[in-house]
Parts: C-alpha cells; structure tokens; sequence
C-alpha cells in the first residue's frame, strides 16, 4: 500500500516490481539531469572565457545595423545630407516633414543670420504647430546623421539642446490647468536654456486673460532671446505680433490662407502677419450657422443682447410600466407566437421575462408573449411535486436508484463514465 484517500475510501498500492522499476526510472532521471547541468555549466565556461570578445562583436554589429538602416531609410524617403554648421543658423529649402512624406507642402525659412526670433501666425488649423514640429524634427534627424527630404542648399544647425512645448498641458492628476501646465513646461525650459539651444513654443501665453498673457509671453520670449537662444513661437494675440513685428531681431511669419475658397494653403511666408480666421474654422466644425453669423455682427457691432428671456421648464411625467400577470411555476401558459402551450419552468426577478418549458426545451421569452390558460392550483393537488413536470422518468428513476444506493444504477453508471472515456481516447 502506497496511500489513502482523505475519507479513507481509497486505497493506492503499488507492486514491489513495479516500485523497483519506479525506483530505477527515478534515478536515472536524476542522473540525465545531472549530465544536463554539467554540458549547460561547461559551455557557460566557454562563453564566459570569450564574453570580451563577444561584447565586442555586439556593439559593432550594433553599429553596422544602425548604419545600414539609416542607409536603407535615406533609400527609401530620396534623403540628402545638408549642410550643417554650429553657429545656430537654419535655411529650409523646400524641407518636407518626414512622417508626412511627399503629401506635405514644403517648408522654406531662414533664421540666426538675419533674425534669431520667429514668430508665426494665422488661422488655427493652418499648419502652424506643424512647422514648429517639422523644424525640431528635422533637427534632430540632422544631429544624429539620419538624412532628410528636402533640397541641396539647406542648412541645419548642431544645437546644444533643443526644447518644445506643443499641445494642451491639462493634468487632473497634477492639478494643472492649460495655461499652468505651459507655465510650468516653460519654467523648466527657461531654467536649462543657454546660448546654442533651439527655443520651440507653441500659442504662448495662451489659456488666460489674453491682455495678462500676451504681456507675460513677449517678457518670456524676451528672456529667451537675451540668453541667446534660437526661439520660434505661434499666437493669435495682435499685442505679441506688434512685438515681433517691432523687434529688431524678431521676424514674423503667416501661414498662408486662400480667401476666395476659404481653405489654408499650409504654406509659410515670411515678413507677414495672418490672421486667425476663427469663422472659417468655426464653419468648418459645423457650428450653427446663425451663430457665426451673429459672431460677424458682434465683431463690428458691439451690441450685445442682455435682455432676460422668460423660460418654461416643461413637467416631464414618468412613463407608466405596463403591468404584466404574474405567473407560477408550473401554470399552463399560450406562447402567442408559436400558438402552442407551455410550462412556466422559471420566472425572472426584477425582469419582466419568464422561462418556459416546450417540447423538453427551456425558453426565455417576454411576459406579452404569453396568456395563461389554467393555473397550477387549478392543474395539480396540493403538494404536488412540479420538478416531476420538467424531469425524464427514466432520469428522475436513476436519481433515485443511485440515492438510495442500488448496486444496478451504480454499475450502469460506472458503464456510461467508462464509454465516456473510450470516446475521449479515440
């Protein structure tokens, strides 16, 4: 004997020669085992012996990879090598971004010889925090040798660093509203730029009282340009274009927009200033057209309506629930769909569903589906047992045979398990 079951029911044993080979088999395992660890130990030896030299071959291989894969991507986007210098200068000519590809308008500007500030304006969805994105992208392609889309006479310039703040800085986590979120971002920026850093702000000064803003943005821009850095912004506010327009050292910038047909052009012109065009973009988001055009009134007629307007609030009345029979277990219903007679088998709490039983099958069906016919009372004496209703004679037989324990039923169920398993096997 090896073992007992729990209860004591079951018995394991085991024969003597059957343990022996047990006995056998065990051991040699433990021994493929040990063989195992010796060939697994030895050829760690090995690699460790040569794991300088290996390292080695890693990083070169490493290298090679890096430099074919610029080769193959340089293939495949018709790259060029632009000039590059580290006096911060920038000249695009015809520069496409790179994740747009051939579909991108093509970018042409110049700064840090001329002007070492930028600032670009027009209408929201005109491209403007695009070119913020493709000049610090293709930036950063030129300063770790991976070629870019544009044309021989460009020339990018080897910056320190490079800093951006683009998109909407709202953090619930961290308690940050848009104008925050840009606050903290630029802090952080001013902090660690220096003379040969790129500068890349996207609507500065925006997501406050715009007269506070605008005033805090050109002192911030002014901080950037005495440190010497390369700084390239976009807004809407006129007070931050009057700036860059009167600075010495400051360019403005408009992205073009096709007036007649009412579409931007994603086009960038130098030494101009754009407008914002908030109707056409507010036309373009299907805004209601009779509020725009009350917004174009407004914008040249001061007279705002503040008049009270009375309001009613309507009294809404809850729909009455249609009330449905209720059924019992065991009630003769007419499934009105199927035109048959049925069983309740089963009624659903909190639902207004009742499952019924039809031709051995148990249906799930709506209470307006059903009419009853004859209730249970009326069908079967008191204490009548109704699982009798819905249950097979010969199952409910069985259940009784093998629940008072009859040899017959155990053994004809021992029969059906081991057909069971010879099925499964096959």
């Amino acid at each position: 004997m090896v073992d007992t079951s729990a209860k004591g029911t079951t018995v394991f044993i085991e024969p003597l020669s059957v343990a022996k080979l047990n006995d056998k088999l065990y051991q040699l395992k433990m021994e493929e085992a040990t063989e195992v660890y010796q060939i697994l130990f030895g050829l760690t030896g090995l690699i460790a012996e040569k794991m300088s030299s290996i390292q080695s071959n890693l990083e070169v291989v490493a290298q090679y990879d890096m430099i074919f894969a610029r080769a193959k991507y340089s293939r495949e986007i018709n790259g060029i090598e632009p000039t590059v210098n580290q006096d911060g200068i920038i000249e695009f000519v015809n520069v496409k971004h790179t994740l747009l590809g051939e579909a991108a308008v093509p970018l042409n500007v110049s700064l840090g010889k001329e002007y070492r500030g930028l600032t670009i304006t027009g209408p929201n969805a005109g491209g403007k925090t695009v070119v913020l994105k493709t000049i610090g992208l293709i930036s950063l392609q030129t300063m770790i040798g991976v070629q870019i889309i544009a044309e021989p006479g460009t020339n990018i310039a080897i910056f320190d660093q490079i800093f951006v703040d683009i998109g909407d800085q709202q953090s619930i986590e961290n308690a940050l509203s848009t104008f925050s979120g840009h606050m903290h971002n630029i802090s952080v920026i001013l902090a660690k730029a220096k003379q040969n850093s790129l500068i890349l702000l996207d609507e500065i000064g925006s997501g406050t009282e715009p007269n506070e803003g605008a005033a805090l943005a050109i002192a911030i821009m002014e901080a950037f340009y005495k440190k010497g850095s390369i700084i390239i912004t976009t807004t809407h506010y006129g007070e931050i274009k009057r700036f860059s327009e009167q600075h010495e050292d400051f360019l403005t910038a408009a992205m073009a927009f096709d007036s007649e047909n009412l579409t931007p052009k994603y086009q960038l012109i130098l030494g101009q200033i754009g407008e914002s065009n908030a109707f056409w973009i507010a036309n373009k988001m299907n805004l209601d057209k009779q509020v725009v055009k009350q917004a174009q009134n407004y914008l040249h007629d001061r007279n705002y309506s503040t008049k009270k307007e009375p309001f009613h609030h309507k009294i809404r009345r809850p729909k009455e629930r249609t009330k449905f029979p209720t059924y019992e277990k065991g009630d003769r219903v007419c499934w009105t769909d199927k035109k048959k007679s049925a069983l309740v088998y089963e009624t659903i709490e909190m639902s207004d569903e009742i499952v019924i039983f039809i031709e051995d099958e148990k249906i799930r069906v709506h209470k307006r589906q059903l009419k009853l016919e004859q209730s249970a009372k009326d069908l079967y004496p008191p204490n009548y047992d109704l699982e009798t209703l819905f249950e097979d004679f010969h199952d409910r037989k069985k259940i009784r045979d093998l629940e008072r324990g009859s040899k017959k039923a155990h053994k004809q169920l021992r029969k059906e398990m081991q057909e069971r398993q010879g099925k499964k096997e096959e």
